[in-house]
């Protein structure tokens, strides 16, 4: 990433008033509408989730029909191929059963396929992000990504960021993405950039495999339920999660990972000493498509409904074959034992609540609240709080987003990245703790 001096040919007092209003409108309602909370009806709530939850009431079950339409139409299309291979034959197999487990679901049936209550309201609270909330953020996602805001990040921060994670400065914004809305936004904004040419490989595989942290209201919700106070478990966590990005980036198999972009744009990463807010904006109007907003915003809406419609057969899929597992014990057990040793040759506390929360998060991280135990001292409540908010690589969440949209993702970069991130993670927890321990004695 290059450092430049803003050119005399861009200068602020040049640029038309009506594309710098464009500029600062369009982008502070993007960041008020995801980032922004408001008081509505006496809560404290951000603008994008109270229209999806208004949605949500009013046409529920009209959502889960057109979701079903589309799985249909997906697998007709599929059976009229003249031609198809064994890949074909098992997708369309999927789909089906898909589409049974989607019917029963809205006919309120649901424990014929499943057995854990809590997983089953897991995955309806996974399909409303995908069905609802990931198509109404895209229509308000072109203000965040379109109109300069991606520039001033880069501008801003980049210096910051390559220094000490090795990436752009836009992935502070995708990381506020993962925190403060969702992880699938997260995951298609992360495919949206890659595939425009707007993010490198290595910044691709980097933020789908380490950005995915459990969202600001359920961070709430397990400083709640442990009953930690939230100021001191966020500083925490995110200390944990700055640290292991440190380390990863720059060991295998993301620091061999290859800086390019899928397509070559007009897109230019930038970072500046001086003058960053005009340079900014001067590198945005350089560089811009001059899009149609109406326009920009139904390709959006468009893309999303086409992932959106192939992402749920397979998340559905995930969701039953974890709840087959996870009501093994033996299964359950013998996978927790494997983290015991390697806790309890660290001597941590109550190694086996903290191995039982990691081997549920690798399923899913909210499933593995249920390993949470108020009855265990507050340092160890705080160590499973963090691995569990921190973790990022689950069965049901990213694994089967890189399955259907990034396959350049190896299933073995994958299985690496998650194990460094545990062994990172918890050796940093260990230091701590037991700097803790000394201090306190």
């Amino acid at each position: 990433m290059d450092d430049i001096k803003p050119s005399k040919s861009t200068k602020i007092s040049e640029i038309d008033f009506k594309d710098f209003i464009k500029i600062i409108s369009f982008s502070t309602l993007g960041i008020c509408i995801f980032f922004f909370p408001v008081i509505i009806n006496k809560q404290l709530i951000f603008p994008i989730f109270f229209i999806t939850d208004l949605v949500y009431l009013k046409y529920e079950q009209f959502v889960y029909i057109c979701v079903v339409v589309f799985i249909a139409l997906l697998s007709i299309k599929q059976i009229g191929k003249n031609e198809k291979d064994l890949i074909d034959k098992i997708d369309i197999t999927l789909k089906l059963v898909s589409l049974l487990i989607l019917i029963i679901l809205i006919t309120k049936h649901e424990f014929i396929f499943f057995k854990d209550e809590d997983l089953v309201q897991i995955m309806k609270e996974s399909i409303f992000k995908i069905t609802i909330l990931l198509p109404i953020s895209s229509l308000f996602l072109p203000f965040l990504l379109d109109y300069g805001l991606l520039y001033l990040f880069d501008c801003f921060f980049s210096r910051f960021t390559k220094r000490f994670f090795r990436v752009s400065g836009k992935n502070i914004l995708i990381f506020l993405i993962f925190f403060f809305v969702d992880s699938f936004l997260g995951f298609y904004v992360v495919y949206k950039l890659y595939k425009e040419g707007k993010l490198r490989k290595n910044e691709c595989i980097n933020a789908v495999l380490n950005y995915p942290v459990l969202n600001f209201s359920l961070v709430i919700y397990i400083s709640t339920q442990l009953k930690i106070n939230f100021i001191t478990l966020v500083i925490c966590y995110l200390f944990i999660f700055a640290i292991t990005n440190i380390i990863i980036c720059r060991i295998y198999p993301i620091k061999n990972k290859q800086k390019t972009f899928f397509v070559k744009n007009k897109y230019k990463e930038k970072s500046c000493r001086k003058n960053k807010f005009k340079m900014a904006i001067s590198l945005y109007l350089q560089n811009k498509e001059g899009k149609n907003i109406f326009k920009n915003i139904l390709n959006y809406f468009n893309e999303v409904i086409n992932i959106a419609s192939n992402i749920i057969p397979i998340l559905l899929i995930s969701f039953l074959f974890t709840d087959i597992l996870i009501r093994n014990d033996n299964i359950i057990n013998t996978l927790s034992n494997l983290y015991s040793m390697f806790f309890e040759k660290l001597k941590m506390p109550y190694y086996d609540y903290i191995s039982k929360s990691i081997t549920l998060g690798f399923f899913n991280q909210i499933y593995s609240i249920e390993a949470l135990n108020n009855a265990i001292t507050f340092v160890s409540r705080l160590i499973i709080a963090i691995i569990i908010i921190c973790q990022g690589i689950s069965f049901t969440t990213n694994i089967v987003f890189i399955r259907l949209n990034m396959r350049f993702i190896t299933y073995k970069d994958i299985l690496v990245v998650y194990i460094e991130k545990i062994l990172i993670m918890s050796l940093i927890i260990f230091l701590i703790y037991y700097f803790y321990l000394g201090f306190s004695a």
